[in-house]
């Protein structure tokens, strides 16, 4: 049967980790818990065997799963994930960690007490394109990194949103911390930690959250980036994620599609000039496609960790960086612009 996984949310990612778990070797969805009866009807007709509970906590305290991934809304995370810490429940948990890194305090003292396995869900790390800059970031052949500019665009809100997406109380945030979040977190994987932020958002179409961003990120290094957030771009039907790089021997410049690679001149296995690669040929195969390999690929990375009893990546405190420089561009763009400093965690 291989680990048994209970899935704490049924809207689209929770469907989506329920699907992917179900089909990979050696788990198996023995649990789901969801208040909404029409999901938990659809999983009960597809997979019979899988128990369905209305409440997160009796699935927890019912002794049939091993492992949970919480797909909940954002304002109930630090909740289900500390009480999985207490119950001794390894978990994946969907992005962003929470409304605020003071908000996740009672997670992180309960983990620091009780060690969990545990991973959070940024998953444009596993995208093939995106993994690929990591390797040759760490090759050191662009040298010094000089400048960095990158966005994230998608046509999604043209209108007052409805549901707990667009109510900062219940999601935090708008499209910097529902998406802006993967951008923060790969240059954060690239880069190293943030000092500093100026920042500024704009409500183009919702009343309470910023449908914009734009950001200004000092690192700890003394690089500069420059991030723009839109969920309100028209034309653009899925989410586009683009970054380019400028090095003094070269640039990067890479989409989720391709990646283009230019040197000046040659470094060790790296030749001068431009090399071009599309995602297709970059591909590492997976056993199971739903929703993109990206999502696949996180799911099996938290169950090689379970199984071989080892931390996943990225975890709370990476996750925590990254909310904790979302936290000062929100504090910036309430005061115009004007630079804040990035917290450090405890």
């Amino acid at each position: 049967m291989g680990i048994r996984f209970g899935v704490i949310g049924l809207g689209k990612m929770g469907l989506l980790h329920t699907a992917i778990f179900n089909a990979l070797d050696g788990s198996v969805v023995s649990a789901v818990a969801e208040p909404a009866r029409l999901p938990r009807s659809a999983v009960k007709h597809f997979l019979s065997s899988t128990q369905t509970f209305k409440d997160c906590g009796e699935l927890l305290k019912s002794s049939v799963v091993d492992a949970v991934v919480i797909a909940t809304p954002v304002s109930t995370h630090i909740e289900i994930a500390t009480e999985c810490v207490k119950l001794g429940v390894p978990f994946f948990m969907e992005k962003p960690l929470a409304r605020s890194s003071a908000e996740a305090k009672p997670l992180m003292q309960e983990l620091a007490k009780h060690p969990t396995i545990h991973m959070i869900g940024f998953m444009t790390r596993f995208v093939d394109t995106f993994a690929k800059v990591k390797e040759i970031l760490e090759s050191n052949v662009l040298g010094e990194i000089m400048r960095v500019e990158v966005g994230i665009h998608v046509g999604q809100v043209f209108t007052k949103g409805k549901g707990w997406r667009y109510d900062p109380e219940i999601s935090g945030g708008g499209v910097l911390l529902s998406q802006g979040s993967h951008l923060i977190d790969l240059l954060l994987w690239y880069f190293g930690k943030v000092a500093a932020v100026n920042a500024r958002v704009t409500s183009l179409y919702s009343e309470k959250i910023e449908d914009s961003a734009h950001l200004m990120l000092e690192f700890e290094s003394g690089l500069t980036a420059w991030v723009d957030c839109c969920w309100s771009r028209r034309f653009r039907r899925t989410v586009e994620t683009s970054i380019e790089i400028q090095g003094e021997n070269g640039l990067i410049i890479v989409s989720d599609d391709t990646l283009e690679f230019y040197l000046d001149k040659e470094v060790e296995n790296y030749s001068a000039g431009w090399t071009r690669q599309t995602a297709v040929d970059l591909y590492r195969g997976v056993e199971v496609d739903i929703g993109g390999p990206q999502y696949t690929r996180e799911d099996l990375h938290f169950l090689n960790a379970l199984k071989n009893d080892q931390l996943a990546t990225p975890g709370i405190e990476e996750a925590l960086r990254v909310q904790s420089t979302i936290d000062a561009a929100y504090k910036s763009a309430r005061r115009r612009g004007a630079p804040e400093e990035v917290l450090s965690i405890t």
